[in-house]
């Protein structure tokens, strides 16, 4: 991040993703304990050196509560991320952390599943919309029920929630609530350009471009397929949700929005 020393320099230590998947990578979740904690050791010497130096340590890195995009790992039956309190307790105590924020960003779930779908294909695992969510219960999925989870660990004070789609709007918001810092104090970044997934047609003509490339890896025929067929208004976004569906899961996510802001410990960023 640009700003990182910047953030220092004002008191806000901030670790993120370069960091936490290089130098100071995260352990491995199910790493034994004595693995976990020798693997955890050069970022607790990190976040230590910036508490003695009184600093809010702020940790970003979107797999910790989860660890992908693929079901059972980001959805399995009602709930969202079924591992997360395991995940985010085991790193809490590891880093010897207490009264902990959490920061956590929501999403209407169809657009998140259809999302995360669509990484299944850019990290070469195709596969079809129906057996990606074989799992999952879509219509179940509330972010209330994972954030109630993560309210009941001991190290987790509060719980920070703002909507995915609204990013743009409530950015003035989010960064000093992160930071600590006054909005003025920092130029923040805008939002970066979003990975971008293959289009329907990209999708429906993969096996075509496989069938012809027999030796070309999925990987290079899917990026072959996308650039043939980029996600534009001429080739738009695959859309497996029938129209009663999205209705009832945007339904769901207004109602659940509105059930995150009346939680006691949650705190909801809006427009």
């Amino acid at each position: 991040m640009a700003n990182r020393d910047l953030l220092r320099a004002k008191g806000c230590a901030y670790f993120g993703p370069d960091l936490l998947r290089a130098d100071l990578k995260l352990p491995l979740p199910r790493a034994r304990d004595h693995i976990y904690a020798q693997s955890l050791a050069p970022l607790r010497s990190a976040v230590d050196t910036a508490r003695a130096e009184g600093c809010r340590v702020l940790i970003s890195e979107e797999n910790i509560h989860g660890g992908g995009p693929s079901p059972p790992v980001m959805a399995a039956g009602g709930q969202y991320y079924p591992n997360a309190v395991a995940r985010v307790t085991r790193l809490l105590r590891g880093l010897g952390a207490t009264s902990a924020v959490i920061a956590l960003a929501v999403r209407e779930p169809g657009a998140h599943l259809v999302s995360g779908w669509g990484h299944q294909y850019l990290a070469g695992r195709p596969k079809s919309f129906s057996e990606y969510v074989a799992e999952v219960d879509l219509a179940a999925l509330r972010w209330s029920e994972l954030v109630a989870r993560l309210l009941a660990c001991s190290e987790v004070a509060r719980v920070l929630v703002w909507r995915q789609e609204d990013y743009g709007a409530i950015s003035g918001q989010l960064w000093p609530a992160l930071t600590g810092l006054d909005a003025a104090q920092l130029d923040w970044p805008e939002q970066r350009t979003k990975l971008v997934g293959p289009s329907a047609r990209a999708m429906h003509e993969l096996p075509a471009i496989m069938a012809r490339n027999p030796d070309l890896p999925v990987k290079q025929a899917v990026r072959r397929a996308m650039k043939r067929f980029p996600k534009s208004a001429k080739w738009p976004a695959p859309a497996p949700l029938d129209a009663g569906l999205r209705g009832e899961l945007r339904a769901g996510y207004a109602a659940d929005w509105a059930r995150l802001a009346e939680m006691p410990g949650v705190t909801c960023l809006t427009p």
